[in-house]
């Protein structure tokens, strides 16, 4: 790996590229088409005699059409696609390995748990997933796998690869890449593509960063699609327990009025229905992170409310993956604080008049959009921890846009706010603001709170003003998190110095140690420098990711070579399209057990995708 940077703009690497991309390309085509030919040659060469079943030809002419399928087969294969297995959970949940499918009893929500530790290696399993924990009310579930057979792993994601998209054009950044594992040729990774020959990567806050020839440096964007394929979801209204109900554990989504406002929302106790009737003040529902302890569901299913529960304002939201958390006991928390976050939800307006408020926090600045439903001008600002407005990029303060919400009907919204830049949805149509919504944050992006504002303790919030709504279907969302590591520390660590799980775990419950902590500002930074034909994959899962990251050249690994931090450009298989095979379901039935042998050959359709 160079430690000098190189000018992605240079003509001379421009030629490189298309000099290689143009050879393989029609080095490629020449051999198809040259194959192709000669089977076709076969073909019509067999048809030009008459068909005769009384011939001893027609034997010979039924193995020569199987060759030439098989031809056929082994040129697209070769050339064209490939059709993988996904072994491990690195890419989780964009593309599963082997796992389990649960659907919490408790809340109902579906998720997945990574059963890698399941692969057979050497004739045998390393080990065996007993329990999963909901990434919603955080149940632990004790697996059942001889009473549920659909509770046992299924085996990975079955995707096609475009072997022909990286000959026609270049790998783009955030494609989903399968290459050969620079440490050992045999061995297929499937990562996704965060680097670009010729940059330096700085890794920072769970973001990526380009480094610029004076130092300074510019995050990374993801576009729209992208960005709402990778997004984990933290909280969904529609799935709350019935067990948290009937104990009376608060709400997730609470109300905020001013002083002497009468007309609070009012929330439907059978459902996640939530209504405002108009008033002048603003009126607000703002969100805390107020999700049980594994540990608690023993007292809660007995009726008991845990002590804490009373002495908490709620929690930050970390970088938590469900998929992760399979064990025999325990839980595995975050390891990160995540910011950036973003709000769905269904609204249902009953006023040609008045404004719909979405806010969401990040470091105490208040990332705001006012929905105007007169006319149905959306506007966005920025408003720092002390109550001063900021710019966008742009030196803007209040970008604007014209939308469909105007007026009375019902609509989906999405709000986010992630790689420091603002994105409205509205019926999953993207809206296009008079302005740049990408903005340049503070130099210490850190959680505030005061009390007077909860700051990122409330961080997303939905509110009304002279305007009658009904708001249901609430989900909380985060964007991945990527955790600033290197091959050459002992301990792989999001953090300088000692800074241990109990230390995180103890201030992300308490703001008031916010502002004296030193965890937020001991987050590290790392950085990687890429020369010409060199690439930067990520996965992301980013705790359980063995991607480039973690190489270091020269080491060794269970007797492998670890490559240095990149992938050259011919190691590169192809990209990534489609899910076009997700695991089957098993039959429940006994009788259809036994003569299956519990064989998943239900189809799973509603899992089957294309590849973001």
């Amino acid at each position: 790996m160079n430690t000098k940077s190189k000018d992605s703009n240079d003509p001379s690497r421009r030629r490189t590229r298309q000099d290689i991309s143009a050879k393989g390309r029609n080095a490629g085509q020449d051999a198809v088409e040259s194959a192709i030919a000669k089977a076709a040659a076969l073909v019509v060469g067999r048809k030009s005699h008459k068909k005769d079943s009384s011939n001893p030809s027609a034997s010979r002419e039924t193995v020569e059409s199987i060759a030439v399928a098989i031809i056929l087969a082994f040129l697209f294969r070769g050339f064209v696609a490939e059709a993988f297995v996904i072994p491990t959970g690195s890419m989780a949940p964009t593309l599963r390995g082997r796992h389990m499918d649960i659907i919490c009893p408790q809340c109902d929500f579906e998720y997945n748990t990574g059963a890698s530790m399941e692969n057979v290696e050497d004739g045998q399993a390393r080990g065996e997933v007993t329990v999963t924990c909901c990434p919603i009310c955080n149940y632990a579930l004790p697996l059942q796998k001889t009473i549920n057979p659909n509770e046992r792993s299924f085996n990975g994601d079955r995707i096609l690869v475009s072997k022909f998209a990286y000959q026609l054009n270049e790998p783009e950044r955030w494609d989903v890449i399968v290459f050969k594992y620079p440490g050992n040729a045999k061995q297929n990774y499937i990562k996704r593509l965060v680097g670009l020959p010729g940059e330096t990567l700085r890794i920072r806050h769970g973001d990526i960063h380009t480094v610029n020839a004076d130092g300074s440096d510019a995050i990374v964007r993801k576009s729209p699609s992208k960005l709402k394929a990778m997004m984990h979801v933290v909280d969904d209204s529609e799935h709350v327990s019935p067990a948290l109900k009937k104990l009376g554990w608060p709400s997730r989504w609470q109300k905020v009025t001013t002083v002497g406002d009468d007309r609070p929302w009012q929330q439907a106790p059978e459902d996640d229905r939530y209504t405002l009737e108009a008033g002048a003040d603003e009126t607000w529902l703002r969100y805390r992170h107020l999700a049980p302890h594994p540990g608690d569901w023993g007292a809660i299913e007995a009726g008991y409310r845990p002590q804490w529960l009373d002495a908490t304002e709620g929690a930050l939201i970390t970088d938590y993956y469900a998929y992760n958390d399979y064990r025999a006991g325990g839980h595995a928390t975050g390891t990160a604080w995540v910011g950036d976050l973003a709000v769905e939800a269904n609204v249902d307006c009953q006023s040609e008049l008045g404004e719909l408020l979405l806010d969401l926090v990040e470091g105490g600045t208040h990332y705001g959009c006012r929905i105007n439903l007169a006319d149905g001008k959306a506007t966005l600002s920025i408003t720092d921890f002390e109550g001063r407005p900021r710019q966008f990029e742009d030196g803007k303060a209040s970008p604007s846009a014209t939308t469909s919400m105007r007026g009375t009907g019902a609509r989906r919204i999405r709000f986010s706010n992630c790689d420091d830049q603002l994105l409205l949805w509205i019926d999953e149509k993207v809206v296009e603001f008079d302005g740049p919504t990408a903005y340049i944050p503070g130099a210490a992006v850190e959680p505030k709170w005061s009390p007077e504002d909860p700051g990122d303790i409330a961080p997303v919030g939905i509110g009304g003003q002279n305007a009658n709504f009904t708001i249901t279907s609430m989900r909380v969302l985060r964007d991945i998190y990527y955790l600033a590591q290197e091959a050459d520390r002992r301990f792989q660590s999001e953090y300088e110095g000692s800074v241990w799980q109990g230390d995180l775990d103890a201030v992300i419950y308490d703001p008031t140690s916010w502002a004296t902590t030193s965890v937020f500002h001991d987050r590290r930074t790392v950085e990687f420098t890429l020369d010409e034909d060199q690439f930067f994959p990520l996965g992301d899962n980013s705790p359980q990711s063995k991607d480039a990251r973690l190489w270091s050249e020269g080491s060794h690994d269970t007797g492998y070579h670890t490559p240095p931090p990149y992938v050259e450009r011919e190691l590169l298989i192809g990209k990534a399209l489609v899910v076009y095979w997700p695991h089957g379901w098993r039959p429940t039935s006994p009788t259809l057990s036994r003569l299956t042998g519990n064989y998943a050959f239900i189809p799973n359709f509603a899992q089957m995708k294309f590849i973001r």
